[in-house]
């Protein structure tokens, strides 16, 4: 939202100090200049809890309200902040829309400050998504992808996404559900919802717990197998496992294995690119062989070619 970035003139509050990774807390009231956020040069934000609302009586004046809080707060906050130097928080309606109508809200933001390369390091960083709100986004730099060490759907926290004195639950397939959605990918989407992961616990306020870390791929390869030439063996350093993006079986430009009077440049063989999946993803070396009896003929008469698109990433599991 720049709306957020772009109003930001005074500062209202900032700690002068850093020491290490510290959980820190900012606010910002409605109807006040917004808050900027700062930490030091070459270090950057890590959300780790947010939200607009109101949930104690006596934050920015007094009202008896104490459990309103905007579903999609956390997130539009994360989107501004997280890995940010700096950012400014507006608490306003405008932005987070009215959870509470006549009821004087605020942002809360805890946070830290992490030095700049530990967030594409290998250090573990934690996100939630709470049941009834905004899905979570996951996002890792380019040339990073996701690496799940643990998560959960469900409460084991009992002020956490409102509070239950029901801290005991746990969705028993959920860690491989989040696994299978954002292992090994560079963003993913949290919907902490029982349509994805059942309902442990009837009544509760659930939500996911993901840990995780960033880990570093090399940048994105090109391996090309050209029918009726030899076979081609793609491998990656030692210590290297392949990540295989995309890639097919057919022809798609004039250019690649080139052929005289060739024309047809939407010929893709179906199932090609699962079956690449299948045969190099996760492993340090496979063989791309170029033939109409490995994929199928997509288009007779046409000189075809394997193209796969992938990265080499450290084998850490």
């Amino acid at each position: 939202m720049d709306t957020i970035l772009k109003t930001a003139s005074v500062l209202l509050f900032m700690l002068p100090v850093w020491t290490g990774a510290t959980q820190q807390t900012s606010f910002a009231c409605e109807h006040k200049t917004p808050v900027q956020v700062n930490c030091p040069e070459y270090h950057v934000i890590n959300v780790i809890d947010a939200f607009y609302g109101r949930l104690e009586k006596d934050r920015c004046g007094w009202d008896k309200n104490d459990h309103c809080k905007a579903d999609n707060s956390l997130s539009i906050i994360k989107e501004n902040c997280q890995n940010e130097n700096s950012c400014a928080l507006e608490a306003s309606n405008r932005v987070f829309g009215d959870p509470c109508r006549g009821v004087v809200k605020y942002i809360k933001l805890d946070y830290e400050c992490l030095p700049a390369e530990t967030v594409t390091g290998e250090e573990t960083r934690t996100t939630f998504a709470c049941e009834r709100e905004t899905p979570e986004r996951v996002q890792c730099p380019d040339h990073y992808v996701i690496e799940v060490i643990d998560a959960f759907y469900g409460r084991q926290e009992r002020d956490r996404c409102g509070w239950n004195t029901n801290d005991q639950c746990r969705a028993e397939n959920s860690l491989s559900i989040i696994k299978q959605n954002c292992q090994y990918e560079n963003s993913c989407l949290l919907k902490a919802h029982n349509s994805v992961f059942g309902d442990p616990c009837r009544g509760v306020v659930k939500y996911i717990k993901l840990d995780y870390q960033c880990v570093p791929i090399e940048q994105e390869r090109v391996a090309i197998a050209c029918e009726h030439k030899n076979d081609v063996t793609v491998t990656c350093p030692d210590g290297y496992v392949m990540l295989v993006y995309d890639g097919f079986y057919g022809r798609d430009d004039l250019a690649t294995c080139f052929q005289y009077e060739q024309t047809n440049t939407n010929c893709i063989a179906s199932g090609s690119g699962r079956k690449l999946w299948e045969l190099c993803d996760f492993k340090q070396t496979c063989e791309l062989r170029a033939r109409n009896s490995e994929f199928g003929d997509p288009c007779k008469g046409v000189r075809k070619f394997i193209k796969m698109f992938y990265g080499c990433l450290p084998h850490y599991y």
